[in-house]
């Protein structure tokens, strides 16, 4: 359980935010798709399906299905959306997933049950109650979903009403992700999201009467126009609403990248002595509120269920972030879903006419994966373990693979030697344990264990060599 008890927070500074907090990477997927190749094709997904049926591996199934239609292009986003408001489009892209959800519950008839859920986006509440409703029902008819299991869908609050909510409900959801940037209309105006306080606030609430057991909120800090009033403001309306989990998402800029940030101007971000205050005072504050530091900048109110699994080391950290349930291989549905299926990552087409190609030929709509080596598994085995417990001891990871702990990680044990100076982290002959001060910038230590980050450095300095 993290307790990050505010003396501790202080001692970050704009200095070491400078050298340690500058970090792009996002560990839920290790290696990234920059690393995934085309010769994971279909064929390759299926025979590691067949691995599943005939016994090699029994681990949980978990479903991800991307929804990518928006209403209205958010200019901070990076996540692949369509803006559409064409029903025919819709109808299409549907009937095509439909049939994606039949193809693959045919692969795994009569495989494990299916324990969590995910309805990402794109925005999966641009669909109406009966078009979500139908997928569901493709969804029940094909795989079997647990009783009790965690079902999630994204939501919209500029798109939900009471009965709306209920409807999620009554389909079989019970956890909702709810974005929230901020309630200041010049920050909406800056990023093309507007988003009224009230509606927001009515959602969640409407989410608690539905019964929704788990709701989470994301809320955004360094975002254009944003100051640390505007942002304390919409982050004590948000403790005050009671959520389950908060979220705080630290808004990358990254134009060259994404598209939709072209439309934001650099000036307009804040600076990141601002940013930093803004952490630490959501930092502060939630703390104060009875909120647990459970990593990465994910608090949970005492009663979650992460943090009794962090509390009994039975904490995960994979594709869909932080679980409760036991690592699982999941299955990707929809244009560009990424999905696992034991060591291998896969990830369906990101064009919809190739995903409708493929579909139309009565093949998944695998565009490229990767088989995980050994080295990636124990890379991803001590990252994951930092992120779910902040503690990693050498032992453990040689229990589980054949290495001596100290020689393998000898580089990287020695980098980390500036992380200890820094006082992100401990060292000793038998572990590493990562400090309060650390855990606000976990993914710069995880880095160090990046492979593929330290082969890429190395061939940028040898460029700069020649």
């Amino acid at each position: 359980m993290h307790l990050l008890p505010s003396s501790n927070l202080f001692g970050i500074n704009s200095d070491l935010i400078r050298r340690f907090g500058c970090h792009h990477a996002d560990y839920r997927l290790y290696p990234k798709t920059d690393y995934f190749i085309e010769a994971f094709d279909a064929h390759t997904y299926s025979a590691w399906l067949n691995h599943r049926k005939t016994g090699h591996m029994r681990r949980p199934l978990s479903l991800y299905v991307h929804i990518p239609f928006c209403s209205s292009l958010c200019a901070y986003c990076h996540f692949n959306q369509i803006i559409s408001h064409d029903n025919n489009s819709v109808k299409k892209y549907l009937d095509y997933l439909s049939y994606e959800i039949r193809l693959q519950g045919q692969l795994l008839k009569n495989d494990l049950k299916v324990e969590q859920l995910y309805f990402g986006g794109g925005t999966p509440t641009f669909l109406s109650d009966i078009q979500l409703s139908n997928i569901m029902n493709e969804i029940q008819q094909n795989f079997n979903l647990i009783k009790g299991g965690e079902f999630c869908i994204e939501i919209d609050s500029r798109q939900m009403t009471h009965l709306s909510m209920l409807a999620l409900k009554e389909m079989g959801f019970n956890c909702a992700i709810i974005g929230v940037q901020d309630f200041d209309e010049l920050v909406q105006q800056s990023i093309h999201r507007i988003q009224a306080e009230d509606a927001t606030l009515r959602t969640i609430h409407n989410a608690q009467q539905a019964g929704f057991k788990s709701i989470r909120i994301e809320m955004t800090y360094g975002l254009p126009k944003q100051n640390l009033e505007k942002f304390e403001y919409t982050l004590k309306k948000i403790i005050a609403a009671n959520p389950n989990q908060i979220n705080l998402l630290n808004y990358l800029h990254l134009p060259e990248k994404f598209k939709p940030q072209r439309n934001i101007h650099l000036e307009d971000l804040p600076e990141i002595e601002i940013r930093l205050e803004m952490i630490l005072l959501a930092i502060t504050r939630l703390i104060d509120a009875g909120y647990v530091h459970i990593g990465m900048n994910l608090f949970a109110r005492q009663d979650d269920a992460l943090v009794s699994a962090q509390r009994q080391g039975r904490l995960h950290y994979s594709l869909q972030g932080y679980s409760n349930y036991p690592d699982c291989d999941r299955i990707a549905l929809g244009v560009s879903g990424i999905g696992s299926i034991g060591p291998t990552l896969n990830q369906n087409y990101c064009d919809l006419l190739q995903y409708y190609d493929k579909l139309k030929l009565n093949t998944l709509p695998i565009m490229r994966g990767v088989e995980l080596s050994a080295d990636d598994l124990i890379r991803r085995s001590v990252m994951q373990a930092l992120i779910c417990h902040s503690v990693l001891s050498f032992e453990s990871v040689e229990t589980f693979f054949p290495i001596e702990f100290k020689h393998y990680f000898a580089t990287e044990l020695t980098e980390l030697l500036a992380h200890e100076q820094a006082g992100l982290l401990t060292l000793d002959n038998e572990e590493i344990a990562v400090t309060p001060k650390g855990q606000l910038l976990i993914i710069s230590i995880c880095e160090v264990f990046d492979k593929y980050r330290r082969t890429n450095q190395q061939r940028r300095n040898y460029s700069i060599l020649i």
